[in-house]
C-alpha cells in the first residue's frame, strides 16, 4: 500500500497541463524567469564551487589502503575511489543541466521581452529553447539570439562547453609513453572530443616539471600551465613546493606541503597556497597521533575581508583492532 498523499491540492495544481487539453495557454512571467534563470546559475556556480571539499573522499582510500594489503582491500580501495569519482561526474553534469535550464528560462523570457509581459505563451516557445526543431523560431526573439545548445555544441562555436579542469575525473587516461630516460608524456581524452596531455621531465635528485595542456575539440589549445615540484628535508621536516606557472611563464600560484615525521609516520602536515601576490587562498593542518593514528584535519579558506577562516573540519577516531583469525 501506498503513503497518502498529505499535499493533493499543491500536486495537482503543480502538475496540471490543461494546455494538452486545449485549454488555455501558458502566461510567462517574464522577471519570474529571469529571477528563476538567475537563481539557477547561482546553483551552478555554488556546486562547482563545493565540488573541492569532495576531494577526500578519493584521497583518503588511497592513504588507507597503500602499500602491501590484501587483495580485498585493494578492491575496496578502488570502488571507494571509483564511487567517488562517479559521484564528481554526476555533480559535474547536475552543474551543466542547472546552466541548460537557466539558458532556456532566459531564452523564453528574451522571446517575449518586447511584448506584453503577461501575454500568452505557446508551448513551442518552450520547446524552442530547449532545442526542438519542430518548434518555430518565437517572433519576439532578438536577432543575436536563438542558437540553442545542441547547434553549439555540434557547430563547436564559443559557446561550446568548456573542456573539464585539469584535474577533473572526466579524463580518460591514456598510457604513460616514454618519451627519454627523464621524460614521459601522456594524453588523455575529454567527454566531447577534448584532449589533455601531461609531459613530465623528471631529473633524479632534482626537480619535476609537468606541463599540461588542454585542447578543445576544434583543435585550439584553450589553457597551458607549467607546475615544478621540489624537495626539501630539515632535520624531521619534509618540505615538498609546488610552483605554478601559467601560459605566459608567469607564476601564478604556490602551493608548500610541511610534513613533521616522527620515524616513518607523519604526526603534523600543513599545506599552503598562496597566489602571485603572496595571498593566501587556502590552508589546510592535520595532526595525527603517532599511537592511536588519531587525527584532525581542517581546511581555511580567506572570507571577503580576505582573513582566514575555518571551512571544513574532518576528525578519525583512534585505530581500532581487527578480529584475530587463526591460522
Amino acid at each position: 500500500m501506498g503513503t497518502e498523499n498529505p499535499y493533493p491540492q499543491q500536486t495537482s495544481a503543480n502538475t496540471a497541463t490543461p494546455w494538452l487539453r486545449g485549454g488555455p495557454a501558458v502566461d510567462v512571467n517574464l522577471d519570474g524567469l529571469r529571477e528563476y534563470a538567475r537563481l539557477l546559475v547561482s546553483q551552478q556556480a555554488d556546486i562547482a564551487a563545493r565540488s573541492g571539499y569532495l576531494a577526500p573522499l578519493s584521497e583518503m582510500p588511497a592513504g588507507a589502503f597503500n602499500g602491501d594489503v590484501l587483495g580485498e582491500a585493494d578492491a575496496v580501495r578502488a570502488g571507494l575511489q571509483g564511487n567517488a569519482a562517479e559521484l564528481g561526474v554526476y555533480l559535474s553534469k547536475l552543474a551543466e543541466s542547472l546552466g541548460n535550464v537557466a539558458n532556456a528560462a532566459q531564452t523564453i523570457a528574451e522571446s517575449y521581452r518586447s511584448g506584453d509581459a503577461v501575454s500568452a505563451a505557446s508551448l513551442n516557445d518552450v520547446l524552442f529553447a530547449f532545442g526542438d526543431k519542430s518548434a518555430p523560431r518565437p517572433a519576439g526573439l532578438p536577432e543575436n539570439l536563438g542558437v540553442t545548445y545542441v547547434e553549439q555544441q555540434m557547430a563547436g562555436t564559443a559557446g561550446t562547453t568548456a573542456p573539464p579542469p585539469a584535474d577533473s575525473p572526466l579524463w580518460r587516461d591514456g598510457p604513460v609513453t616514454p618519451v627519454s630516460a627523464y621524460q614521459t608524456v601522456q594524453t588523455s581524452t575529454g567527454p566531447n572530443g577534448e584532449r589533455r596531455e601531461v609531459s613530465t621531465v623528471s631529473v633524479p635528485g632534482g626537480v619535476t616539471t609537468a606541463t599540461t595542456t588542454i585542447v578543445d575539440r576544434t583543435g585550439e589549445t584553450v589553457s597551458a600551465s607549467t607546475t615544478r615540484t621540489s624537495h626539501r628535508v630539515d632535520g624531521p621536516i619534509r618540505t615538498t613546493t609546488v610552483e605554478t606557472f601559467g601560459a605566459d611563464g608567469k607564476l601564478a600560484a604556490t602551493t608548500e606541503t610541511r610534513s613533521r615525521y616522527e620515524g616513518s609516520t607523519v604526526t603534523e602536515q600543513t599545506t599552503e597556497t598562496v597566489d602571485a601576490e603572496g595571498r593566501t587562498t587556502s590552508l589546510t593542518t592535520e595532526k595525527v597521533d603517532p599511537v592511536t593514528r588519531e587525527s584532525t584535519t581542517s581546511t581555511f579558506q580567506p572570507d571577503e575581508s580576505g582573513l582566514l577562516e575555518e571551512t571544513n573540519r574532518v576528525s578519525t577516531g583512534t585505530r581500532t583492532s581487527g578480529p584475530v583469525v587463526s591460522g
